[in-house]
């Protein structure tokens, strides 16, 4: 996946979210403290930046391995 989009670069919307998933762990969508629009997160979720599971309210994202790749790539 980290060849499939190495010459992508994320943009600051994106970098905010993506910061904010560091830990590792499954975040629910809508208690993340900066705004993601549903686009911007299908974005992420298309280069493979992301892993979302549920639906809804309630559905939940992480960030995987290309993700952070991705995050301390240069800008």
């Amino acid at each position: 996946m980290i060849g499939k989009n190495a010459d992508r670069r994320v943009l600051a919307s994106q970098r905010q979210v993506m910061q904010y998933l560091r830990s590792g762990d499954w975040n629910i969508v809508a208690k993340l403290p900066v705004a993601a629009t549903t686009g911007a997160l299908d974005r992420l979720a298309d280069y493979g930046w992301i892993e979302r599971r549920g639906g809804g309210q309630r559905s939940e994202i992480k960030l995987t391995a290309a993700g952070l790749a991705a995050l301390q790539a240069p800008i």
